[in-house]
C-alpha cells in the first residue's frame, strides 16, 4: 500500500524521505558542532580570580569559634575535580573566573550563640552553590538565574541544618560568589557586607533583611503569627519558646523554625544584589575597590564610611586591613566577642588581570597573570627587600627559627605600624620627587626602610650597609615557594616599588618591598 498515494518515499509525517534524511544530517552537524564547541570551551586554561584575598577572626572567651570564614580561591578548579560542569554561557562565557567567599557568624542566631551550625554551613555551603549552578540550563545564566541560585543554596543548606539533632544553634552569613566582571553577594542575618569602588560611597549588602524593626520584616514576623516587642531598632521578635531575639532571619535555629503552626518565625532567605564591578579598567594604576564581610560586633561597631576609612589604610593588603578592622572592633564591643572580617581586594586589569586566554600554563593561577604586569622581563624572579619578624608558633620547624616572647597578632600589629610609616614616607617622597615616576625609584630613595630594617627586623640581611639593608637580592619563583606560606603568592602581584601584603614563611611574617 502506498502512502497518500504520492510513491511511497514520503515518511510517516508525510515528509519526503530525502527531507527527513536532510534534516537528521543537519541536527548530526549541530551536535558535533555543539561537542566541539563544549570541548573546546573545556580546553580553555582555567584562569583564578584577579585579586588577594584574606580573613581573621579575633576575640572570644575560649572553646571553639562562633565565626567562621571560607574561601574558595577557584571554584572552577575545585568543580573540576568533583567532575561538576559548571555553566559556560552567559555570565560564564570564555572560563570567566569564579570564587566564594563566605563568613558564618554563630553570634548572630536567634538561639544562643553556638558554633555547631556556622561550622557545618562553613563544611558544606560551597558545594551547595557548585551543585545549585551547575544545574542551571544553558539557557539560563543571565543575574537573575545566578541569584536563583544563591538563594537554593541557602534553603538547601537550611534545610540540611534542621535535619541534624545535634545542632540547634543557628548563624547569620554574609556570602560573596565572584563571576567574571560581576559579584553576587547574599547577607543573612546580623552580619553584613559592603562593596567599595573607586569612586561613590561603599554599596551596603545586607541591611535590608535580619532586623525586626524594618517594615517588611515586620509584616512577615506578624504574618507568621509571632509577637513583637519593642519599638525602633531594639525591637525583638519573641519565639515559640517565649524567648526573645532581635534576629528575624538566620541559618538553623531549629526552636524557631519547627512550631506548631507549621510556620517557622525566621527565615532563611537572604538579601541578595548583583553588581557589575568597574575593575575591568585597564588603567596600570591600583583601584581602591574591594568587598569587605564582617561579622556581627564588627557590624555593630562601625559605620559603613568607617570600615571604608579603615581598610583604605592598607591598599592591596587585605591581611593587614582585616587585622586592623577587627582590633578596633574588639576594643570597642570587649574582647569576648569575636570579630571577623574578609577582604577581597580587587587588582586592576579586570576579572584575569589581563592575561590572555591561553597564554599561561593554567597551573600558574593567579601568579604569573598577576606578573606579567610589568612586561619587562621574567616575573618568576623578583629582587626583594624585606623585614623580618618572628613569633612565637610551634608550626615554625625551620633550624634557623629564634622562639620569641611575641605573639602572632602581636606581629601583625608591629607589621601594620611599619606599614604605616613606609606608605606615609612614600606620599611624602611623590610629592617631593615628582620627577620620578618609577614607584622603585621613589623607593630606593627611602630613608625610614633603613633605619626601620635596622630597628625591627630579625634577619641577618638587616645588617647590611646602605641600600643593601634588608635586600634579599634575585630570587627564583621556586626558591619563593620553597619558603612557604603565602610569600610567592604575595610577591607574585608586586609590582616594583609595590610594598606586600603581611607575608607568611616558615621564618616567620614578612613585609616585602620589591624593588626590581
Amino acid at each position: 500500500m502506498v502512502s497518500q498515494g504520492v510513491g511511497g518515499h514520503e515518511g510517516m509525517s508525510g515528509a519526503p524521505i530525502w527531507k527527513i534524511k536532510e534534516q537528521y544530517a543537519a541536527h548530526i552537524e549541530r551536535a558535533v558542532q555543539e561537542s566541539l564547541r563544549y570541548v573546546a570551551e573545556r580546553s580553555k586554561p582555567i584562569i583564578s580570580p584577579n585579586v588577594l584575598v584574606d580573613g581573621i577572626c579575633l576575640g572570644g572567651s575560649g572553646g571553639k569559634p562562633l565565626t567562621r570564614h571560607v574561601v574558595v580561591k577557584d571554584l572552577r578548579k575545585v568543580a573540576d575535580r568533583l567532575k561538576l560542569d559548571l555553566p559556560s554561557a552567559g555570565l560564564f562565557g570564555n572560563q570567566a573566573p569564579m570564587a566564594l567567599y563566605a563568613l558564618f557568624d554563630g553570634q548572630s542566631s536567634a538561639s544562643d550563640p553556638g558554633p555547631l551550625a556556622a561550622e557545618y554551613c562553613a563544611r558544606n555551603f560551597y558545594k551547595k552553590v557548585m551543585d545549585n549552578l551547575s544545574a542551571l540550563p544553558p539557557n539560563c545564566t543571565s543575574e537573575t538565574f545566578v541569584k536563583a541560585a544563591l538563594v537554593k543554596s541557602f534553603e538547601d543548606i537550611d534545610t540540611e541544618l534542621l535535619l541534624q539533632p545535634d545542632i540547634q544553634d543557628g548563624c547569620g552569613a554574609a556570602v560573596a560568589l565572584l563571576v567574571g566582571e560581576y559579584v553576587f553577594a547574599g547577607v543573612l542575618g546580623l552580619c553584613d557586607g559592603l562593596i567599595s569602588e573607586a569612586e561613590g560611597p561603599p554599596k551596603a549588602l545586607g541591611k535590608n533583611q535580619g532586623r525586626c524593626h524594618l517594615p517588611e520584616e515586620r509584616v512577615r514576623l506578624m504574618r507568621a503569627g509571632a509577637a513583637l516587642e519593642g519599638i525602633g531598632p531594639t525591637t525583638k521578635v519573641v519565639g515559640p519558646n517565649g524567648f526573645s531575639s532581635p534576629v528575624s532571619r538566620s541559618l538553623g535555629d531549629p526552636a524557631w523554625k519547627r512550631t506548631a503552626t507549621g510556620v517557622p518565625v525566621l527565615s532563611c532567605i537572604p538579601e541578595i544584589t548583583s553588581t557589575k564591578l568597574a575593575w575591568a579598567d585597564k588603567q596600570t594604576k591600583r583601584l581602591n575597590s574591594f568587598v569587605l564581610l564582617f561579622s556581627r560586633p564588627v557590624a555593630e561597631a562601625f559605620t559603613h564610611e568607617e570600615l571604608v576609612k579603615a581598610a583604605s589604610e592598607f591598599p592591596g593588603q587585605p591581611r593587614a586591613a582585616v587585622g586592623e578592622i577587627t582590633t578596633k572592633a574588639l576594643e570597642k564591643v570587649g574582647s569576648t566577642a569575636q570579630c571577623a572580617a574578609v577582604q577581597v581586594w580587587l587588582l586592576p586589569g579586570g576579572p584575569t588581570g589581563g592575561q590572555d586566554e591561553g597564554a599561561e600554563n593554567a597551573s600558574e593561577g593567579p601568579a604569573k597573570k598577576k606578573a606579567k604586569t610589568t612586561g619587562q622581563m621574567d616575573m618568576s624572579s623578583a629582587r626583594l627587600r624585606h623585614i623580618l619578624i618572628r613569633y612565637q608558633d610551634d608550626l615554625q620547624k625551620g633550624p634557623d627559627v629564634k622562639k620569641v616572647g611575641r605573639t602572632r597578632l602581636e606581629a601583625e600589629t608591629l607589621i601594620r605600624e611599619l606599614m604605616r610609616d613606609l606608605g606615609g614616607e612614600m606620599e611624602e617622597l611623590r610629592k617631593k620627587h615628582s620627577k620620578f615616576k618609577k614607584p622603585e625609584e621613589l623607593a630606593l630613595r627611602s630613608e625610614k626602610f633603613q633605619k626601620l630594617c635596622k630597628e625591627h627586623s630579625e634577619c641577618p640581611t638587616s645588617q647590611k650597609g646602605g641600600g643593601m639593608c634588608g635586600d634579599l637580592g634575585w630570587m627564583s619563583k621556586d626558591v619563593q615557594i620553597k619558603l612557604g606560606g603565602n610569600f610567592r603568592e604575595l610577591v607574585a602581584a608586586l609590582r616594583p616599588g609595590d610594598w606586600s601584603d603581611i607575608a607568611q614563611s616558615t621564618d616567620g611574617l614578612h613585609l616585602i618591598q620589591r624593588i626590581a
